[in-house]
């Protein structure tokens, strides 16, 4: 997907399930404020102003993905995501001074965001390490946690099919290895 189209999806998202779900907090927020609205129904109608509200951060932060998609906006948007989860890891960045191609600065950007959040989710990580650097036959992106490494008995999930997927789509080999220690993702990335 090329940058004008990525635009374009998120001025639509912007223009549309955005500003719907704004205008669904508006209305939440009127019932909230009538008079007779009974006790039991405020609660349940603070809950749902809460649930929306958080769509409408998600989508906009969906919308700042769409947007950033070269490796300048990756250090930002890794920030803004582990701020946005509440968690004191600290994010360790190298990144070579070198250009990827804008469809696989997308994929890696995605695959970023996907292995943060399982690191917060289900590492127990303090520290997030993530290298690019260009190699004789392309580049390779590591990513590193000092978590606990990942249960070989547990089935892996759609977020990992996920970044399966995306390494795919970029013709890229994805290595996983894992101990107690921590868990390392490399992507071999082709010239």
């Amino acid at each position: 997907m090329t940058q004008p189209e990525r635009v374009k999806i998120a001025q639509e998202l912007h223009d549309g399930i955005a500003q719907d779900l704004v205008a669904l907090s508006y209305s939440l927020d009127l019932l909230l404020s009538e008079v007779d609205t009974p006790a039991s129904t405020r609660i349940e109608l603070r809950k749902l102003i809460f649930s929306v509200s958080t769509m409408i951060e998600r989508v906009r932060r969906e919308i700042f993905n769409l947007r950033s998609a070269d490796l300048n906006g990756l250090e930002t948007s890794l920030r803004t995501l582990l701020a946005e989860l509440h968690t004191s890891i600290e994010l360790k960045l190298a990144l070579d001074d070198f250009r990827l191609s804008e469809s696989v600065a997308i994929q890696i950007l995605a695959i970023s965001r996907e292995l943060l959040r399982n690191s917060v989710k289900h590492s127990g990580a303090s520290v997030i390490e993530i290298t690019i650097e260009q190699s004789e036959n392309g580049s390779t992106y590591s990513y590193r946690d000092n978590g606990k490494g990942i249960n070989p008995l547990i089935p892996s999930g759609f977020g990992t099919q996920g970044i399966r997927e995306r390494c795919l789509s970029i013709e890229s080999e994805l290595t996983v290895s894992t101990n107690d220690l921590g868990t390392n993702y490399l992507i071999s990335i082709p010239s």
